[in-house]
């Protein structure tokens, strides 16, 4: 395919390039399945306690098992039924007699992803996408390795902040490179590439086959080797190269793109001249010009809360996994098979139908306590995969390319700080009133559904946006 020389001068947006050559090719694809294969290493590290911390069940009449603690259960029952996995508390003195600590871990995983997020964000914005979710992709497999070889809780406790810290480098910036590489119909479909229902389903399977903690966590973390070898091969975002006043690498890393998807068009540097460009005189943008403005104000205050909700909601219902009866491999499998349908389903609704789901899970609030949590789980699975996406696409399309690895890296603080409380919210659930963490949930929930109603537009088969000066109103 070829362009007059005509069409190439008159590019006065990134987007219109992708007008001109097409939207989305073979390297694009390429990124999605990469991407798609690298969620089952970091679905396998952020659902690994979830397996590990499984509960034994005592038989014993008489005994007091709700108020008995995983640790007090194998010492003092003598009728124990074992969940058919090697879990931490099965590990000697690994936790016990602190049963709390797998929670605990969890918590520091996510405090480690919220840091990960903050300053993976600021270096892509700095010094660029690829190398950034490059240093994730390892930083993962190398954490996660290290925390099958924990011998003690101590070093797992540093691997899983340090698993924690990768994921959210590795997430939220490579969002951004895959959004930033393709033309406007397809930017939900690459973001779709970080649904994890596949590799839910590939996790369980894994965590039956190895039976213990420590193989679950070889496996999965082994099975994101192959993508080390395949990332360095990705392109610079051409976006953020002409943002960055690097019209040439921008051209060259153009031309490749187009040598790849089999496109004879070829760009140069002049060809890119008269693309916007932001008026910061190369400043580098931090948290706090988020709120530069009363629009990106307001936009920031609806990401925040949906970030709360959507990482509150899932991670309660993943990281108690046995509040549903059955098989937790089962379960957990379920919960990505349940979400399979999400892809083609917002791929080709644009993912307009955002707060059906959202009032799915409200009105849950509303059920009585002794049916809350299985009806959590239900209207939480049907919900997460979609507001997840959404939420996600809202972050890359509101924010400029200047400032959106900030943007979504600081969001994605917001979701770990979440990811944070969701534990602590399920250890008081166990200790004092059952309601509590749905209630928590269902509050932010209404807050995130009420202001996104009001304040969001539509962002659907809009140009993303570069600068200041072109986020949406």
């Amino acid at each position: 395919m070829g362009t007059t020389s005509e069409d190439k001068k008159s590019l006065r947006s990134f987007d219109e390039i992708f007008g001109i050559v097409g939207g989305y090719g073979r390297y694009q694809l390429m990124m999605l399945i990469v991407l798609q294969f690298s969620m089952i290493n970091l679905a396998g590290n952020y659902v690994f306690v979830s397996f590990a911390a499984l509960r034994p069940t005592c038989n014993d009449e008489g005994l007091n098992i709700r108020d008995s603690s995983p640790c007090s259960l194998l010492s003092s029952c003598s009728n124990l039924s074992r969940p058919s996995f090697h879990t931490l508390y099965d590990d000697g003195q690994f936790v016990c007699p602190a049963s709390t600590i797998p929670h605990n871990l969890q918590t520091v995983q996510a405090i480690g992803s919220a840091i990960g997020a903050l300053i993976g964000g600021h270096l892509a914005d700095e010094y660029g996408r690829k190398w950034v979710t490059f240093s994730g992709a390892v930083q993962m497999v190398g954490f996660g390795l290290l925390g099958a070889a924990s011998p003690n809780w101590y070093v797992l406790a540093v691997a899983m902040a340090g698993m924690g810290f990768s994921y959210g480098v590795y997430n939220d910036v490579g969002m951004a490179l895959a959004s930033e590489c393709v033309g406007v119909r397809y930017r939900i479909l690459q973001t779709l590439g970080f649904q994890w229902s596949l590799a839910l389903m590939i996790n369980s399977l894994l965590a039956y086959f190895t039976a213990t903690w420590r193989g679950f966590l070889t496996a999965t973390n082994l099975l994101g080797l192959p993508i080390l070898f395949i990332i360095p091969f990705w392109l610079e975002s051409p976006r953020w190269l002409i943002q960055k006043k690097r019209a040439k690498e921008a051209a060259r890393s153009l031309n490749k793109m187009m040598a790849r998807n089999g496109n004879s068009t070829r760009f140069t540097r002049e060809d890119l001249a008269e693309i916007e460009l932001d008026d910061s005189k190369s400043r580098s943008y931090s948290l706090s010009d988020l709120f530069s403005t009363r629009q990106l104000s307001l936009y920031s205050l609806v990401m925040i809360l949906s970030a709360l909700t959507i990482e509150i909601s899932v991670a309660i219902i993943i990281f108690d996994v046995q509040v549903l009866t059955g098989n937790p491999f089962v379960n957990i499998a379920m919960y990505g098979a349940l979400r399979l349908w999400v892809p083609p389903f917002l791929f080709l609704t644009d993912g307009t139908t955002l707060s059906l789901f959202l009032v799915s899970l409200l009105l849950e609030g509303f059920i009585q306590p002794s049916l809350r949590s299985a009806l959590l789980i239900i209207a939480g699975i049907v919900n997460s995969g979609v507001h997840f996406t959404i939420y996600k696409q809202y972050c890359i399309e509101l924010f400029p390319t200047v400032m959106r690895g900030v943007a979504v890296g600081s969001f994605g603080v917001v979701e770990k700080i979440g990811g944070a409380i969701a534990p602590q919210l399920i250890i008081l659930s166990h200790q004092y009133w059952p309601g509590i963490s749905a209630t928590v949930a269902i509050s932010i929930l209404t807050a995130s559904l009420i202001s996104g109603y009001l304040i969001l537009p539509e962002t659907r088969d809009q140009d993303l946006p570069d600068t200041k000066r072109t986020v949406p109103q």
